[in-house]
């Protein structure tokens, strides 16, 4: 860019001027090779009066730039070839706009005893075929299963007289738009049939139309995003706290109470959440943290979850009331989260179960061993500590013992068996073949059996059958 004809009284301005400095939010985006246009913002926003009432007063306005990663505040020329840059009031128009037009611009109103004077940045985007680029777009809502809505192209206003009817195309993404899902094209218009949640997306017209023998185009993408009806919105609903939940903790622990709030959508209302200690919000003298987090779904609901901390509770803490507050344009509601201090039972108490559980522990391990080990036991009380009641009993033999005629068997029998129950445990063996033969008892094997060997009812014989060897 190039600069000439500079007005000399520009450069000399009061003493004192008032400098409002660089406004970002007044940040213009436009994309380069298409016409745009900028607006002086002193009569928006800082002065009480509009710019013919200041050119009535003898104020002139001056127009700055300064380019990109550039330090220098220049003024600007408005004498390039084919006026692609002009001044009209307080607009400044590009037809069309460069790349190196990107710079922050500073518009000043004075004379010889006043100034103003603001600057604001103007970005100039390049673009892509299928739209995609850093430009940030406007959005509008449309609401689900609602016929007949409509989507303006925003931002065409002024470009061109209303006698001049431009050709318009709209795209959703690179697919060109022509009456499909539900979706009319009525010129600068898109009309919605039937909102259905497929039609949320970024949709762009391009307006083509012809000044001063040059055709321009002018690209515009609006975010349609389709969102619950407002016919079903309600007062949040808090999720938690609820009276299924206990928070018990003690002195010392760490206090953590989340809310989680449902908010319908609901256009231009606030979502509020808040909590409240014993009825008033906390401050910065009590030791309370609060993190809140938030969750959009695909039609628009909010879920925001607010959790407020103390990282170490006290007995005190632990009495108080904590409320959770939400509140939209449809109403407030309230719940209150239930916080007890955790009772610790007395240590005697967790010894005695201690010792209680020990006990039945113990008596389980007893009867399994008995169960498996009685007979062992039986014999070893008896050797150790049973009187010997083979004396008064009656009986010539304690344990009467029969056996297949092999030679194990037999080995058996009259070594190892003969060995433990006579020598060790002091029965006397009635062993078949050694006893009941002749040489041995006088009675056979049917009459021994058979014969009445007990002197009292509780005398006991003992028999031991072995089965023969397959």
């Amino acid at each position: 860019m190039s600069w000439h004809g500079i007005n000399p009284i520009s450069l000399f301005p009061p003493e004192r001027c008032d400098d409002w400095g660089l406004d970002t939010t007044k940040q213009t985006q436009v994309y380069e090779g298409e016409p745009a246009y900028i607006q002086c913002p002193l009569f928006e926003h800082y002065l009480k009066f509009n710019y013919s009432t200041a050119h009535s007063a003898g104020l002139t306005l001056i127009w700055y730039w300064t380019g990109q990663d550039q330090d220098l505040e220049e003024p600007i020329n408005f004498r390039l070839p084919d006026n692609r840059i002009s001044k009209e009031k307080e607009l400044i128009w590009f037809r069309p706009t460069l790349l190196n037009d990107t710079g922050n611009y500073t518009c000043m109103l004075r004379n010889t005893t006043y100034c103003s004077k603001v600057a604001f940045p103007l970005e100039v985007i390049q673009k892509d075929s299928c739209f995609k680029s850093a430009m940030k777009v406007p959005t509008e809502y449309i609401y689900l299963q609602h016929t007949l809505q409509i989507v303006k192209c925003p931002n065409i206003v002024g470009f061109f007289p209303p006698s001049v009817k431009p050709n318009i195309n709209w795209y959703m993404k690179c697919e060109k738009v022509n009456s499909f899902n539900q979706v009319e094209v009525n010129g600068t218009e898109l009309i919605f049939t039937y909102a259905l949640t497929s039609n949320s997306g970024l949709y762009t017209c391009v307006v083509t139309y012809p000044e001063n023998g040059r055709m321009f185009n002018l690209t515009r993408t609006v975010d349609v995003k389709v969102v619950a009806s407002p016919h079903y919105a309600t007062p949040p609903h808090i999720f938690y706290p609820n009276d299924d939940i206990i928070y018990e903790k003690e002195p010392g622990e760490e206090l953590e109470l989340p809310c989680k709030v449902r908010f319908p959508f609901l256009k231009d209302s606030k979502s509020e959440i808040w909590w409240t200690i014993d009825g008033r919000k906390p401050d910065d003298t009590m030791n309370v943290t609060v993190n809140q987090s938030e969750n959009v779904s695909v039609i628009g609901d909010k879920t925001i979850t607010r959790v407020l901390s103390i990282k170490k509770v006290t007995s005190d803490d632990l009495k108080r009331n904590y409320t959770c507050h939400a509140r939209n344009a449809k109403g407030e509601s309230v719940r209150r989260a239930t916080v007890k201090q955790l009772v610790v039972p007395p240590r005697y108490t967790v010894e005695l179960a201690c010792g209680f559980g020990v006990t039945i522990v113990l008596i389980i391990i007893l009867i399994v061993v008995y169960h498996v080990y009685w007979l062992e036991m039986v014999l070893f009380y008896r050797a150790h500590f049973g009187t010997d009641e083979a004396i008064l009993d009656g009986k010539e033999y304690d344990i009467y013992v029969s056996y297949a005629r092999n030679a194990e068997e037999e080995e058996f029998v009259l070594l190892t068996l003969r060995g433990v129950l006579e020598n060790e445990f002091g029965y006397k063996l009635c062993i078949f073949d050694r006893d009941s033969l002749p040489g041995g008892s006088r009675y056979s094997h049917e009459q021994w059996l058979e014969k009445p060997v007990f002197s009292s009812p509780a005398s006991e014989l003992g028999l031991v059958l072995f089965p023969a060897s397959t």
